[in-house]
């Protein structure tokens, strides 16, 4: 590639997530080796480490830590991780915490009307919908919740993930609308289908009563959706993936099992 001859480039930052070199892995490598040979360093952000690794996978991430200078992560899990399975220095490796955008202040009753969400109790969840965000632990919870607060309204933020959409269309986001319609909650459940701009996502958190992070995935390290509610200041109804476990104390929320639609009604009443 042309970076590789140009003598301005002395640094490279790589965003690394599995599914982006799957079926790459030689070439990732390769590309990687190629970097070192034109004395590139590279920094590498590891989004996923898995704590369990067969072989094969032990050896891809141990040679892509051969080639970077530095390896981030953002919690001390995944840190800890690195160097006790796959066994790579500890001086290679950097926790940089998840960022986000500051909250600013607003006026949360104009915002709630500019929703026509007035009088309102406000769940919300937001990102790429995905089977892995287990939507349904909470719409199975909803019926429970409306008995105690009937004035709740669930808002389901963001568009389906476009990998999903392309492989299976909107099966998810249409299964997720056939349990609305089996326990006829359809008048506390909203779809709000769009890719949000940070602004409109930070007036939602804003007028979020309680913020619902339900992935089933346990071995999802972090997770940006979390750190926006967190640093929004919404009280929040969690599964226990790592970065909740490390991140979220008993004054900010409250953690509950995976797929455990009983638990998170008794814990949102």
């Amino acid at each position: 590639t042309n970076i590789l001859f140009d003598q301005g480039i002395k640094l490279i930052c790589i965003e690394h997530e599995f599914g982006l070199f799957l079926g790459q892995e030689a070439e990732f490598i390769s590309f990687l080796s190629n970097l070192n040979k034109a004395q590139i360093a590279i920094v590498v952000t590891f989004h996923t480490v898995l704590p369990a690794p067969d072989r094969t996978l032990l050896d891809h991430v141990y040679r892509i830590a051969y080639h970077c200078s530095q390896i981030i992560v953002m919690t001390q899990g995944p840190a800890n991780i690195l160097t006790d399975i796959y066994k790579i220095l500890p001086n290679k490796i950097t926790v940089i915490e998840h960022g986000t955008h500051l909250a600013p202040a607003v006026d949360k009753n104009a915002i709630l009307e500019k929703y026509s969400l007035l009088g309102n109790k406000i769940l919300s969840t937001f990102g790429l919908l995905g089977p892995s965000k287990s939507i349904e632990t909470t719409l199975y919870a909803l019926p429970a919740i409306i008995a105690q607060h009937p004035n709740v309204k669930f808002l389901i933020l963001g568009m389906t993930h476009p990998n999903l959409l392309r492989s299976n269309g909107e099966a998810y986001r249409n299964q997720l609308e056939a349990i609305v319609n089996q326990y006829d909650i359809s008048d506390h459940v909203r779809f709000v289908n769009e890719f949000l701009s940070t602004e409109e996502l930070l007036a939602y958190l804003s007028i979020t009563d309680v913020y619902l992070f339900t992935s089933k995935d346990p071995l999802q390290a972090v997770s940006g959706t979390f750190s926006y509610a967190l640093s929004s200041g919404c009280p929040i109804v969690s599964t226990p993936i790592p970065h909740v476990k490390e991140v979220l104390k008993e004054d900010m929320g409250t953690i509950i099992d995976f797929e455990d639609s009983d638990q998170l009604a008794a814990r949102s009443e």
